[in-house]
């Protein structure tokens, strides 16, 4: 027990210095771009972590469902009950999870008890059964989402039923300290460094990499962190191919549709496999987002986070640096040059 909690501490430590290694002046250098920055103020996610989460519940009369899961949970009386809506491509259905902050400030596991068209990637939609104003005031926040034990008792409904005092309350300070070793950015990997730059503006920088806005939610981080981690790979050759499709690994080169995916994935906006570019006219939310906005049709597709484009194709701005593949691009909608039509979807609270 010492040692694992010498271990828990260490990584802690850890996890802590790569969040404090912001030095002074308008521009810095993380370690980690999932620093866990609250939103600045106009209705920006709040919190930290890579995941999204927003609120489910009564009145089950206004598009929030009809009350019965997807696993066949029945909730339409509005029982207490720590449960989540997810992406089953990515947490299994029926599977436990940790989420933390969470509406209840519980560090019990919620139940991945049901879907939703709107939960796509990263995306966890929290059931609270107190009603719509408290629902509405969760909003939209980033949290860390981890995997917790299977419980394996008979009944679903009454594990998962806050029924203590302290399971609904204030989190003890032992389990802060788990959480946050365990979470880690939940395990995304970006560069070794991120340029941030005040404002809400991305820059290209000389060697085609671009900066992070200082205010960006963390997510918007971590997709420049990625686009910058592919921005000097090539277009496949001789014709566009996903390779083994999962967003995991890494390519050799990407097409548009492959590195717009990886991007959002890396954001935790996107399940694990590969989209085509006609398959994301279909993902996130219609219209353009405040942060990330993804054009896409049967044919091209490309990303703009932060007002700047990347972009497999030179409409937007040059390659920087030289020779084909995703680059970043000044102009955030040159590509509509080509004449095409695109549908325009953006991820929830983003």
């Amino acid at each position: 027990m010492l040692v694992l909690a010498a271990a828990v501490l260490i990584v802690a430590m850890m996890l802590l210095a790569a969040v404090f290694s912001i030095f002074s002046g308008d521009e810095h250098t993380i370690a980690q771009a999932c620093d866990g920055l609250t939103g600045p103020a106009g209705g920006s996610p709040a919190g930290s972590g890579s995941w999204i989460a927003t609120a489910y519940g009564p009145p089950w009369t206004d598009g929030n469902g009809s009350g019965v899961t997807a696993t066949g949970l029945d909730l339409t009386a509005g029982p207490a009950a720590l449960e989540i809506a997810v992406d089953p491509s990515v947490l299994a259905l029926r599977s436990y999870q940790h989420v933390w902050p969470n509406p209840f400030a519980t560090r019990r596991a919620f139940y991945a008890g049901d879907t939703g068209g709107a939960i796509i990637g990263r995306h966890v939609d929290i059931y609270d059964w107190r009603g719509r104003a408290d629902q509405d005031g969760w909003g939209v926040r980033h949290v860390n989402v981890t995997p917790a034990a299977q419980p394996g008792t008979a009944s679903v409904l009454a594990e998962i039923t806050p029924t203590t005092a302290g399971s609904i309350g204030n989190p003890a300070a032992g389990e802060a300290a788990l959480v946050l070793a365990s979470a880690g950015c939940d395990g995304l990997s970006v560069s070794p460094s991120l340029t941030l730059t005040a404002g809400t503006q991305a820059h290209i920088l000389p060697d085609g990499s671009a900066t992070a806005p200082q205010d960006a939610p963390g997510a918007v981080k971590l997709a420049i962190a990625a686009a910058n981690q592919i921005d000097t790979k090539p277009y496949p050759e001789p014709v566009a191919t996903h390779y083994n499709g999962l967003l995991g690994w890494s390519w050799p080169a990407y097409d548009c549709s492959g590195s717009v995916s990886y991007v959002l994935y890396k954001a935790g906006l996107h399940s694990p496999n590969a989209d085509v570019s006609g398959t994301l006219e279909r993902w996130g939310q219609p219209g353009p987002g405040r942060w990330i906005t993804v054009y896409a049709n049967s044919t091209h597709t490309w990303v703009v986070i932060a007002r700047l484009a990347f972009d497999t194709a030179d409409f937007g701005g040059p390659n920087i640096p030289a020779g084909s593949g995703p680059r970043w691009r000044q102009n955030p909608t040159g590509n509509l040059q080509d004449g095409l039509s695109y549908v325009v979807r953006h991820p929830p609270g983003l």
